[in-house]
């Protein structure tokens, strides 16, 4: 049963797969085959993905908007990825990413609590792992 997962990296990504295709490695990074957190066995987005790329750097101040969405899907699919378009809207960068405060995503992103408290986690942890 265990022979589906991917050891899980720091910030939530997942190591390479080898596809070139950003689209893909969106679409398979959200897979719920490669999920190890029971949490993250509802949500799939599949076509929905978008053109949402990984990160290429660890740190975030220099992620762009396609990437800031990668990492909301990436970081907790079930809870945080029906928002990720919120994200694309408002043109969330990195820079921005680390600014967020709970409060300002549930006013102007449209976040209930829990997911707004979910993403303060990853993005503290973004904080405390920075190069």
């Amino acid at each position: 049963m265990a022979t589906g997962f991917q050891p899980k990296h720091s910030y939530g990504y997942r190591g390479s797969s080898g596809c070139s295709n950003p689209m893909a490695l969106c679409r398979q990074a959200s897979s719920p085959r490669n999920f190890q957190d029971g949490n993250r066995n509802a949500y799939s987005p599949g076509s929905e993905a978008g053109d949402c790329k990984r990160p290429t750097g660890k740190d975030p101040s220099g992620w762009g908007v396609e990437e800031v969405v990668w990492f909301i899907k990436d970081s907790d699919p079930q809870a945080l990825a029906p928002h990720a378009d919120a994200f694309r809207k408002h043109e969330i960068d990195g820079d921005a990413l680390l600014l967020l405060k709970s409060e300002m995503m549930m006013k102007y992103l449209g976040l209930k609590l829990g997911p707004a408290l979910k993403l303060c986690y990853h993005i503290d942890k973004l904080r405390q792992n920075r190069p």
